[in-house]
């Protein structure tokens, strides 16, 4: 059996894991991609991936698991890009402007061709299998950028939906990917789920509401907060609910510990 890697040990694991990939990233049009990994300060989504496979698993952060949690963040890279990118294409077109978004179209498709090609690289059916979980993710993320309107303010239905599709799809799908390497039956998958998006959603609401660099990320903005901080009590209440569920089955002190560790502080939303 070997040991649970902290938070910051497996940061550094994950984060040496996206450096040897990204070495093939060189040139101006894909310096987005390194940018838009490397920027990345906590690695949340390849830790819930982690977190939910250790929880069953009598292997804690093996190098499959490893290698799926770095997977994820290189698709959380791939995300973002592909949210910033559509949020400039209203922008009056420029030489510079045409240039950005060509790079980051470019350095998008390397960074989700990354993702699947390392899930692909684990051993026996899992990677097939992760693989389909990523596929899903894909399909609600482009379907929800696809409808997102990144000019005009949303109603707060219409941003709930955008976050549920873009952070809740991120975060649901790690945790798909943890529990499909760990095994586990489809009632325990489906409370992962809930753990995953939950905690996902909350954490980019709390983002959007508490603090003052908002008018710098992508995607729609809503100016409701007390909607949107209801909202994020009511998927704070879910995981816990399917947190608490799961504790009888799988040993999730270290998910609890690492939600409980991103959750806002800003009494509002508790």
């Amino acid at each position: 059996m070997t040991r649970e890697l902290s938070l910051g040990e497996r940061r550094d694991a994950i984060d040496e894991r996206l450096e040897g990939t990204l070495e093939t990233a060189r040139g101006d049009y894909l310096l987005p991609a390194r940018t838009a990994v490397v920027d990345r300060d906590d690695r949340w989504y390849g830790q819930l991936v982690a977190l939910v496979a250790n929880s069953v698993t009598d292997a804690p952060d093996s190098p499959s698991i490893l290698r799926a949690a770095t997977a994820m963040e290189l698709f959380r890279g791939y995300s973002l890009l592909r949210e910033r990118l559509l949020a400039r294409l209203d922008t009056p077109g420029t030489e510079a402007v045409a240039w950005e978004s060509n790079a980051a179209l470019l350095a998008a498709d390397y960074l989700q061709t990354a993702a699947y090609s390392m899930l692909g690289s684990l051993e026996g059916t899992a990677g097939g299998a992760c693989i389909e979980r990523l596929a899903t993710v894909s399909e609600r993320l482009v379907e929800t950028l696809a409808d997102a309107d990144f000019e005009s303010q949303p109603t707060p239905a219409a941003y709930r939906s955008f976050v549920d599709g873009t952070a809740g799809a991120l975060g649901r799908g790690a945790a798909d990917i943890g529990a499909t390497l760990a095994a586990v039956d489809d009632r325990q998958r489906g409370r992962f789920e809930t753990v995953g998006r939950g905690g996902s959603v909350e954490r980019r609401i709390r983002d959007d509401v508490a603090t003052d660099t908002v008018s710098s990320r992508p995607g729609p903005r809503v100016r409701d907060d007390r909607q949107l901080r209801r909202y994020a009590r009511a998927q704070h209440a879910d995981a816990t609910r399917a947190l608490r569920t799961l504790s009888s089955t799988a040993d999730v002190d270290s998910l609890r510990e690492f939600l409980g560790r991103n959750v806002p502080h800003d009494p509002e939303l508790h």
